[in-house]
């Protein structure tokens, strides 16, 4: 294992991570205070905002490979988010904030398959649940710590001052991509275009485990407003994001070496199991501090599902084609979750509360029948053949 490159890509992911987890908590409650957002149109343009950036991830991904290289792209996507965080400061009005918003994340996501193809480009394959174990956990640790200053900081100066506190966090990350994270040369590039049966198990196995993002993205983007509206001030909506993020911190790492040991597929249907658990829990919390225990088992629910989809992808991926391969599974994963909040949108309008979770629950149900069809790692369609066999045999005796 490279052991620079990938502390480097640890700091990294310790600034750059913890944004997406901001803006899904507060961005709502930002377009709604600041910008005179409707709720309904402030998650319509969430959800909006990462269905561009999920598009481009094949595409940059293979510009990638073809370079032969990781960096520029992660340098790129951070330089050209700036100016487009400042003119969300400056938009007057919802709409063209949301349109900058858009923006940002689009060019933040020149850099995403690059980052997660240079992980296993500096990896063996035995070890890949480590290095995106590690990068989960320095990403959710550095999340508690800008949660905690994005809740003290909107609590004492409003939620206007968020965008300024994440232009400061963009500025570090790109000084960190820029001195500190190696442009290490990729040492095989394509020669070739990628061939239909090189992508198909990548793309089945991203829709088979992407079912469940729709209902994921759903909450990720309501949990917040559901404390808030249990009592949560801004600082203890952020206290709710803080729990979670802390597991996935301290768990990340630990449950990255038991997929190297136990295999992807496993920690993708444990971690599925996990997050459908913490619906429940959010359903039937009175009170915004019951919402705490229920982000915490999602999170722990993600600290599989990460790493696990990325370690399968990985490594079924030709070793000149990673980043590209990566794209798709972005690209397909993030296009499925972008459209959560719009459908948990619909469902909060025409169910509330018990609607959106009653979506969430069935969608992460789907995805679990769907992975044991094509993969059959839990052993229950060998144990439902073989209590069919059995019920025949009863039959004819």
């Amino acid at each position: 294992m490279a052991r620079r490159e990938l502390l480097s890509l640890a700091l990294y992911s310790l600034l750059a991570s913890n944004r997406g987890g901001l803006f899904i908590v507060f961005l709502p409650l930002y377009l709604v205070a600041v910008k005179g957002a409707p709720l309904p149109v402030a998650l319509v343009i969430l959800s909006l905002a990462y269905i561009p950036a999920s598009l481009i991830g094949p595409w940059v991904g293979r510009l990638s490979d073809r370079a032969g290289r990781r960096r520029p792209f992660l340098l790129v996507g951070e330089a050209t988010s700036v100016p487009l965080f400042v003119a969300m400061i400056f938009a007057p009005g919802y709409v063209l904030a949301g349109l900058a918003f858009v923006g940002a994340e689009l060019a933040l996501a020149i850099g995403g398959p690059a980052y997660t193809a240079y992980v296993a480009d500096v990896t063996l394959t035995e070890e890949r649940g480590y290095g995106y174990g590690l990068l989960n956990a320095t990403s959710n640790a550095g999340g508690v710590a800008g949660f905690l200053a994005a809740g003290l900081i909107t609590l004492a100066f409003g939620l206007g001052a968020l965008i300024p506190f994440v232009l400061a966090v963009s500025l570090g990350s790109f000084t960190v991509v820029w001195l500190i994270v190696p442009d290490r040369p990729v040492p095989v590039r394509p020669s070739r275009k990628l061939s239909p049966a090189e992508t198909r198990p990548v793309v089945a196995f991203s829709l088979a485990v992407s079912i469940r993002a729709i209902g994921s993205g759903a909450v990720a983007t309501f949990y917040g407003y559901l404390a808030a509206s249990l009592g949560a001030n801004s600082f203890e909506v952020g206290l709710v994001a803080v729990a979670g993020l802390l597991t996935a911190a301290v768990v990340s790492l630990p449950l990255g070496r038991w997929i190297d040991r136990r295999g992807a597929i496993r920690g993708i249907w444990y971690g599925t199991v996990l997050t459908l658990a913490s619906y429940g829990i959010f359903l039937a919390a009175s009170q915004w501090t019951e919402t705490v225990p229920a982000q915490a088992v999602r999170n722990g629910g993600l600290s599989l599902l990460g790493p696990g989809m990325q370690t399968w992808v990985a490594r079924v991926a030709p070793p000149d084609r990673r980043a590209e391969c990566l794209g798709i599974f972005s690209f397909v994963n993030s296009t499925l979750w972008s459209v959560g909040p719009l459908v948990g949108a619909v469902a909060i309008a025409l169910a509330g509360t018990l609607g959106l979770f009653a979506m969430a629950i069935g969608t992460t149900l789907v995805s679990l029948a769907v992975m044991e069809v094509l993969y059959g790692e839990m052993g229950l369609r060998a144990w439902l053949s073989g209590a069919r066999s059995g019920a025949g045999g009863a039959r004819g005796s």
